[in-house]
């Protein structure tokens, strides 16, 4: 895997030195730029590549949170993201975002390291499904057909194959894609997206999780597995389905 190319965003420049030095220190990362605001740091991406970001929450013109929101609306896909922040209130809101980590300041270089090797695990989880698709492209037979759906203020077009799984949140759905660091965020029921999607390669298993049969890794007792290690459990109305197809698949 090539080394992960990294901006660093943060508007005070003490906190921005000693972030761009933890990511000289790490041998897979390679720092793109620092930026001292979110204004900068859509500029530098606009004009290189980037894999991800660490970026501080509290700026001014245009916060972390807000940032990131608009750069999954422009930016596809999107860079993955580490948020680096003071407040740890603002760490459920991070994660709702699908950020890799939170970083709460002040943090030492082994936090900092922690987070790094989650992002180059996650990068190399994603690399890793694309070259997949690439040489077995008879494992996603409805490459060419993708999910219309409003979601994050717009109409998306989502390629089945994309879709890792589908996670129910009250009256919305997180969709969890390959190409998106962060869920799509989709006012739907489950019953409806079970209808959207190909029952051939798409199964419910829980009131909360409908999973694409393409990413299963493994099943264990009351779980399952994607490729991306994600682990999901398996409700008791949805056993007798899963199993069945399991049996199917041995069969």
């Amino acid at each position: 895997m090539n080394r992960v190319r990294v901006l660093a965003i943060d508007d005070e420049p003490l906190a921005l030195r000693q972030l761009a030095s933890y990511v000289d220190r790490v041998p897979e990362l390679l720092l793109v730029a620092n930026c001292q605001s979110a204004v900068e740091a859509m500029s530098v991406i606009s004009r290189e590549d980037v894999d991800a970001i660490f970026c501080d929450i509290n700026m001014p013109d245009l916060n972390g949170m807000d940032f990131v929101r608009a750069l999954g609306r422009e930016q596809q896909p999107s860079p993955l993201v580490v948020f680096t922040t003071a407040y740890s209130q603002y760490a459920l809101e991070g994660f709702e975002l699908a950020a890799v980590d939170f970083l709460l300041k002040p943090y030492s270089f082994m936090d900092f390291k922690r987070a790094a090797d989650r992002l180059v695990e996650r990068k190399r989880q994603l690399e890793a499904v694309k070259q997949n698709e690439k040489n077995n492209p008879e494992l996603h037979p409805d490459a060419s057909e993708v999910l219309y759906v409003r979601a994050d203020h717009r109409t998306q077009a989502i390629p089945f194959r994309d879709i890792r799984y589908v996670q129910a949140m009250g009256e919305y759905l997180r969709i969890f894609t390959d190409s998106q660091p962060r869920p799509l965020m989709a006012l739907l029921s489950m019953k409806r997206m079970s209808e959207m999607l190909p029952r051939e390669h798409f199964m419910r298993i829980h009131r909360s999780h409908i999973i694409n049969l393409n990413r299963i890794a493994h099943f264990s007792k009351g779980s399952v597995t994607l490729t991306d290690g994600t682990v999901l459990n398996i409700g008791d109305n949805y056993r007798a389905d899963v199993e069945a197809w399991v049996a199917k698949r041995k069969a």
